[in-house]
């Protein structure tokens, strides 16, 4: 059976690149970069060759960057460690209904010990307004966490005009910014953010790894603590198989972002395109300027659930909205308040830079057969 794999903003297959960088630091390069010995200076140069890779793809001094486990790991070290940080400043916090849930229930959870959160809503087409944001701003306001792409509907939210609008207000407020579904995704610019998240399984490496951007002069209080790795900052023996991989994917990803946005386009057009071609009713649930590698449409005639079990048995596997929510009811689509019976009948589509026109056409011939 063809199978087509098109729930890439869950993860991705392991690019070729990724995988050898991986397999050479378990046959080859397989020391401790802590070790004094020639295997431990080999893991280290490897690490720090990967450092500059991924910095690199960034954008940022390879110094600004630390690996973690993962998008997870490195959204709940810069929000702990900001909302630390700043806490003399006072005990507002910033953010929206539609962020990933490592962001909302880390913030959930630092509301219990005293912070006082604003959730701002996103419009009915999912996006989030400029003005939206800076009216929740105040001057007690120490920190605001925006994702740069939603993960469930690819709107692209106004990180960097908002942080402008915060530091006018409050110079000493610290912006982070989730950048797991805009990594060599889009264009990015770190110019405005201090702290900045990242995750490597999204873009072709392998799970178990991430990385922080920290803002070159800012000092946090880590999450874990141990033998001082990562700058004191993370931690922990570094996962040099998956560093590796990570560095490898952003390299390759990095070096053609301007053919893979527009081959995003060229994607999604056909997608929408052809299902109206072929008389399938759907609502699109993504902004009309979204980021075109998430494509999130209800198909109002079949539950999503019951519709994914359906494309699966034909080999092309879809989602329903972010693999973490795990069958729950998307709070995303809630807080856009769509009608039950949309968000129910909602699909996500995401797509990576291996898929093709060909696919996009089965998966529209499939479902307008099912």
């Amino acid at each position: 059976m063809r199978e087509i794999y098109l729930d890439n903003a869950a993860t991705t297959v392991v690019i070729p690149e990724a995988l050898a960088a991986a397999q050479n630091t378990m046959t080859e390069c397989y020391g401790n970069p802590g070790s004094v010995h020639a295997k431990g200076r080999q893991a280290a140069a490897l690490l720090t060759a990967s450092r500059k890779a991924v910095a690199d793809a960034i954008g940022c001094e390879e110094s600004c960057l630390i690996f973690t486990s993962g998008g997870s790991e490195s959204i709940n070290t810069a929000l702990r460690g900001a909302a630390f940080k700043n806490k003399h400043l006072g005990k507002h916090i910033i953010t929206t209904q539609i962020e990933h849930d490592a962001t909302l229930n880390t913030l959930r959870q630092l509301e219990q010990e005293g912070y006082e959160v604003t959730y701002v809503a996103p419009q009915r087409d999912g996006s989030v307004t400029l003005e939206s944001l800076t009216a929740a701003m105040r001057e007690d306001t120490i920190l605001m966490s925006l994702m740069g792409v939603c993960n469930e509907t690819g709107a692209i939210l106004p990180v960097n005009q908002a942080a402008k609008a915060l530091k006018a207000i409050n110079p000493k407020a610290l912006v982070h910014m989730d950048a797991v579904q805009l990594f060599c995704k889009r264009e990015m610019d770190l110019s405005d953010i201090d702290l900045c998240s990242f995750s490597a399984h999204k873009i072709g490496a392998l799970k178990g790894s991430g990385a922080l951007y920290i803002k070159k002069g800012l000092k946090l209080r880590p999450l874990i603590y141990g033998g001082n790795q990562e700058g004191g900052m993370r931690s922990g023996t570094e996962a040099l198989p998956q560093i590796a991989a990570f560095a490898a994917a952003a390299q390759k990803r990095a070096g053609v972002l301007k053919d893979t946005v527009a081959h995003y386009d060229a994607l999604k057009k056909q997608l929408l395109d052809t299902l109206r071609e072929m008389g399938v009713h759907f609502e699109l649930n993504s902004p009309e300027n979204s980021s075109s590698h998430v494509v999130n449409i209800s198909l109002c005639k079949l539950r999503s659930e019951v519709l994914i079990r359906m494309l699966s048995d034909k080999g092309i596997f879809v989602s329903g909205g972010s693999a973490c929510a795990k069958g729950k009811k998307s709070h995303v689509l809630s807080a856009m308040r769509l009608s039950p019976k949309n968000i129910d009948a909602a699909l996500r589509i995401s797509f990576c830079p291996e898929n093709t026109s060909e696919d996009v056409a089965y998966l529209c011939d499939k479902i307008a057969e099912i």
